[in-house]
Order: C-alpha cells, then sequence, then structure tokens
C-alpha cells in the first residue's frame, strides 16, 4: 500500500495540509496558507489510454468524474458529485459498468488521469526561428546545421517561420519558391503593429512566411545553408550592430496578426548584446563598457530602465496571446539578459546559456525542446488557461504566468503573487510546476 508521500510523488501534486480546515477560524489559524503545488504534464507510465472525453458534473459545476464520487451502479447508473452533490447519469460508453468493470477514472489508483480527446486542435503549433547572424562562419554553420536537423523533428504539420536580424531584421517569406525572398525592417526604428502589418502585406494572409514544415522543408533548408554572417563592416573600435529588440518587436507584431491565442514558440538565437535601436543594451562603441554587478547595484546602467520596459511591454503581449519565447544565447560575453529576462519568464520559456553554438550544450539542448512522448506527440503544452470554481478565494498564482485579464467573484482581498485574477496563461512542459494559494470562500 502506498503512504502519503508516494501518493503525493505518482500524482505530481503536493498541498500544503493534511487536514482540510472545516472553518474559517481554522483556516486563519494556519501557518502556511492552504496551497496546492501541481505538475500538470507529470509524465506517468502506468496510467491506461483513456480514448473518449472527461465525464463532467453539470453546470456550473463542472467537477470530472473521480474515485472519490459516490456511484449507483444499478438501475439508475448515477454518479455523484462530492463537491455540489448533484446526480449525474453516465454517458453511454460506460453503460456495461459494474462493480468489477469499473472505468479507469473509478479506481483508486487512477487519482491523477490523461485523457486523449478526439476533437482536433483548432490550429497546429507554430515554430518561428529568430536567428542572430552577426555570428562568426563557424558559430553561423553550427547554428544552422542544428536548426536543419529541428525540422525533421518538428512534426510535418507544424507551421515554420524564419526571421534573421543582424544591421537589419529579415522576415523571410517562405511561399515564395522562385528564389529567397525577405521583408526588411531598419534596426534604428520602432515599428508599430499596424506599420508591420501594412509593410507586409498580413491582410492577404500570412501563407507565405508560415508554412507546414512538409511542404517548405527543402526551402527553409536552402535558406539555412545559404546564411552568411552579415555583409556590414564593423570598425575595430565598435561592437557589431545587432538590433534584437527590433527583431523581436516585428516578431511579436507579426504573430499578433496571423496567429492570435495560438501555441506559438518564439525562438530567439542570439550571439551578442543588442547595439542598436528599441531594446538595446549597449552602445556600438567599445569605449563603452558592458554593465557590470556594481553598475546594476548602484542602478547606474545607461540603457537598462529603457530597455526593461521595452522587453516587458512586449512579454506582455506575447503571453497575452499564448505565445511563448524561448532564449538561446552562444557567447562567452554578455547577451542582454538581465534586460530580456521577462520574455521568457512571463512566458515560461527555456533560457539556454552557451559558450558557442558549436558546442554540445547547445545542440542536445535546443534539441530536446523537440521531445516527442509514446505517440510522437511533442512533450509540450502550449497557450495554456487556468481557472478557478468559485467555492476557493483565490489570493495568487506562483509559476511562470501572466494574468488573463478573467476577474471574478472568486478572487480573494489579499494579493500573494500573480494575484487579483481568477485566470492565468503559461506554456507548460512536463517539468513545469505552478502553485495557488486560497482560502476560504
Amino acid at each position: 500500500m502506498l503512504n502519503f508521500e508516494d501518493v503525493k510523488e505518482r500524482d505530481g501534486v503536493r498541498f500544503s495540509w493534511n487536514v482540510w480546515p472545516s472553518s474559517q477560524i481554522e483556516a486563519t489559524r494556519t501557518v502556511v496558507p492552504i496551497s496546492a503545488l501541481s505538475t500538470p504534464l507529470k509524465q506517468r507510465e502506468d496510467l491506461p489510454p483513456v480514448l473518449y472525453e472527461p465525464v463532467m458534473c453539470k453546470p456550473p459545476c463542472h467537477a470530472i468524474l473521480n474515485p472519490y464520487c459516490q456511484i449507483d451502479i444499478g438501475r439508475g447508473k448515477l454518479w455523484i458529485c462530492p463537491f455540489f452533490l448533484t446526480r449525474n447519469p453516465f454517458p453511454p460508453h460506460h453503460k456495461d459498468i459494474s462493480n468489477t468493470n469499473l472505468p479507469a477514472e473509478l479506481l483508486p489508483k487512477y487519482t491523477t488521469i490523461e485523457h486523449t480527446l478526439s476533437r482536433l486542435t483548432q490550429a497546429p503549433p507554430v515554430f518561428l526561428f529568430v536567428v542572430d547572424t552577426c555570428l562568426d562562419a563557424d558559430d553561423l554553420k553550427a547554428l544552422c546545421d542544428a536548426l536543419v536537423v529541428s525540422l525533421s523533428l518538428i512534426p510535418p504539420y507544424a507551421l515554420v517561420g524564419l526571421i534573421t536580424f543582424s544591421t537589419m531584421t529579415q522576415v523571410h517569406e517562405l511561399g515564395y519558391a522562385e528564389c529567397s525572398k525577405s521583408y526588411v525592417f531598419h534596426g534604428s526604428r520602432e515599428y508599430t503593429q499596424k506599420q508591420i502589418q501594412d509593410m507586409l502585406g498580413l491582410t492577404f494572409g500570412a501563407a507565405r512566411f508560415f508554412l507546414p514544415v512538409q511542404q517548405c522543408e527543402f526551402q527553409l533548408t536552402g535558406i539555412l545553408e545559404a546564411l552568411a554572417r552579415d555583409p556590414w563592416p564593423v570598425a575595430n573600435d565598435k561592437r557589431a550592430l545587432r538590433c534584437t529588440g527590433v527583431a523581436i518587436s516585428v516578431t511579436v507584431g507579426l504573430l499578433e496578426t496571423t496567429f492570435p491565442n495560438t501555441g506559438t514558440h518564439i525562438m530567439v538565437v542570439t550571439g551578442g548584446l543588442a547595439t542598436e535601436g528599441s531594446g538595446m543594451v549597449v552602445s556600438n562603441e567599445l569605449k563603452e563598457p558592458i554593465h557590470s554587478h556594481h553598475n546594476i547595484r548602484w542602478d547606474s546602467i545607461k540603457h537598462y530602465k529603457c530597455a526593461v520596459k521595452f522587453y516587458e511591454g512586449l512579454a506582455k503581449r506575447v503571453s497575452n496571446n499564448g505565445h511563448a519565447v524561448d532564449l538561446f544565447a552562444g557567447c562567452l560575453d554578455q547577451v542582454g539578459l538581465l534586460e530580456m529576462k521577462s520574455l521568457p519568464s512571463l512566458t515560461n520559456g527555456v533560457i539556454v546559456l552557451s559558450d558557442s553554438f558549436a558546442t554540445s550544450i547547445f545542440k542536445q539542448s535546443f534539441l530536446r525542446m523537440f521531445n516527442k512522448d509514446d505517440q510522437d506527440f511533442l512533450q509540450m503544452g502550449s497557450n495554456t488557461m487556468f481557472d478557478t470554481t468559485k467555492e476557493l478565494k483565490l489570493l495568487g498564482f506562483i509559476g511562470h504566468a501572466i494574468s488573463a485579464g478573467k476577474k471574478s467573484a472568486c478572487v480573494g482581498e489579499t494579493e500573494i503573487g500573480i494575484g487579483q485574477m481568477s485566470a492565468w496563461r503559461s506554456r507548460l512542459s512536463s517539468s513545469a510546476i505552478i502553485s495557488s494559494l486560497v482560502r476560504l470562500s
């Protein structure tokens, strides 16, 4: 028989209480807030395949059939919700239920279960590579080789796109097969979403920039293999002009218009600091040193506040649309992660720091992003929504997420973590852990 700790480890759910408080007075006497830690995509090898929709209680409850429900397997064929005490009929596919033939969701050992839904997602996943070309030849070749390999790991129905940046930002039109065609944005200018939409002609659709892997793999492989180092000359006393902020801004504007509220992964690969345009971390003059811990401590960084404000604004726009940003850095020096940290933090993205794109650290970490399960699905959850019921007052949410802008009567007065809301958006992985804190209503 499993003990208490084994059950928590098996289900990926841990609570801060052993006995639920029976009154408001008992709840106020608890030392630790009433909370739960959960790993929603925790892998369990012992789960049976459940190829039907979850059986839910009548509105407004929507609780799901589980081992703690009372069941009547006689003539009534009913189950009683433990929350609302509502009597619900079993669906037709449970017509043969009996004491010796219980569905998996009623077995005591399956307190956590996964349903394989029959309905298809409205849109396939989208992967947009944002690639820095201010790299030396060896680094750029190693990076492009890794990107080409990743195309064989992405599901063939998934949509892919490519943006490269250096002194300028280039949005590549994959749907143009005659030759390599791209739209160029100046690295020192700031573009609004409307300007990006008009310049790219997005009113006529996005199929030119995003195509299924199975349709554009040859075209995209050719573009990646032909990528060359930025030809813009760099003086001995200068840094390379790199418009990282503008590239990410164009990326966000493109995806906001074409794939709102769609599971999208923005994979930013950079080999140095942003030295031009919005989000600039340091100027291209080598006489201006990169900030150190001393500068951070005394708040004496020249471009820090403007850059942080810029990237935080982009992070909120990205997360509000259910997109995620992953940062891959291949550089011995800084790449501006301090300024850009809100992008992966608010979207539950991944940060990988390596000395070079030719190292095994980068290659293995990058390709592990496309790991699949036994059913050949990617081990990631995109555009995830967390919601709450009205029986509890929600104090807050702790984890890499952003508010979904939904507020209801179940929001508590005290705010802990990301509070004052009843729903959040995030991207999930099999190791992502979230925490919600509540009080009795």
